[in-house]
């Protein structure tokens, strides 16, 4: 099973732990320590979680910099070229991660939204719950795998709750699914199915300025709502419209179109700056999602970006009268 490693010196502990319960609201699987030296058993535990982990998470202070065994998991995390994410709780960058993109977290603050969703990325189904495990209760156990790694009980409440309505008969219970797993462009190839549908047309079709403009309500709520709680409001129609308006609210073709679809990451500013941010896996721009994929491929078709502001005009008017 695949999970997130985290390095961390034990006078840390309390940052972690909340650290924790923030990747455990993401559903994200995470094997934890309390970094004991209890013989010879326990180093061949680290080195074997390490050799399996999927993901690297480092918490960096003066405390940890000074810790002999977070050294020897970052070196061997390095040579195994796991994706790193260190973060910075307290004091200076380390130069052995200087080349990676640091979360600052100074003050005991939790990383961005943007970092638990590129976190989530790496994990197929994030459906695990994190679980602390001191070392006294691995010897108890026998060093069982299954016990650093838990499942978590299925969150029922909160799925009660989803507001699933749809004017046309949409089921919605998929696109919740990939978002619930952080399947970011999956669902966003999802959520054009399900909207091309709504207004009666089929895939591979797009949608005319009047479709947009009297798109149904109760679906357009309904996608939004799906898309704003599950990405922890980084994603979703409104915080585009939030960001599109922020930028003027731009149709024609111009430098605020232009600026817009840049922020959202729909238009790259230059090919190079936007090869430069894929190679270095770069979290993902706010408002990016939903409409990343169709939206930039009708841009693209376009030639025009002006055409394609009046079209995004026409949807961002429509979840303002839907609101009322």
């Amino acid at each position: 099973m695949s999970f997130i490693f985290v390095s961390y010196s034990r006078t840390d502990q309390n940052y972690v732990g909340f650290l924790v319960q923030a990747l455990q609201s993401h559903r994200l699987p995470v094997w934890l320590d309390d970094r004991i030296n209890y013989g010879t058993t326990w180093p061949r535990v680290i080195q074997d979680h390490l050799e399996q982990c999927e993901v690297f998470l480092l918490v960096m202070s003066p405390r940890s910099e000074d810790s002999h065994w977070v050294q020897c998991e970052l070196s061997l995390a390095l040579e195994l070229r796991k994706p790193i994410f260190p973060l910075l709780l307290e004091g200076r960058r380390w130069l052995s991660v200087a080349a990676i993109q640091t979360a600052d977290v100074k003050g005991g603050k939790l990383p961005p939204a943007d970092f638990f969703d590129t976190i989530c990325t790496y994990f197929a189904s994030s459906t695990a719950t994190a679980q602390s495990v001191s070392v006294q209760d691995v010897v108890e156990e026998q060093i069982s795998v299954k016990s650093l790694v838990m499942e978590p009980e299925p969150q029922r409440s909160e799925i009660a709750t989803d507001d699933l309505s749809s004017e046309k008969g949409i089921d919605y219970r998929y696109l919740r699914e990939l978002l619930g797993a952080c399947e970011w462009r999956k669902a966003d190839r999802e959520t054009y199915e399900v909207m091309i549908r709504a207004v009666g047309k089929e895939s591979g079709d797009w949608f005319t300025r009047d479709e947009l403009q009297n798109f149904p309500c109760a679906d357009l709520k309904t996608i939004d709502g799906l898309w704003t709680k599950y990405s922890n409001g980084h994603f979703g129609f409104s915080v585009q419209q939030e960001i599109w308006q922020t930028q003027g609210s731009p149709t024609e073709p111009g430098k605020q179109w232009d600026q817009f679809c840049i922020t959202v990451g729909w238009q790259p500013a230059d090919a190079v700056q936007y090869l430069r941010h894929k190679a270095n896996n770069q979290l993902s721009p706010r408002g990016e999602f939903p409409g990343s994929g169709w939206w930039r491929r009708r841009l693209r078709r376009l030639g025009v970006v002006g055409v394609g502001g009046f079209e995004f005009s026409s949807l961002t008017s429509r979840l303002v009268s839907c609101k009322k």
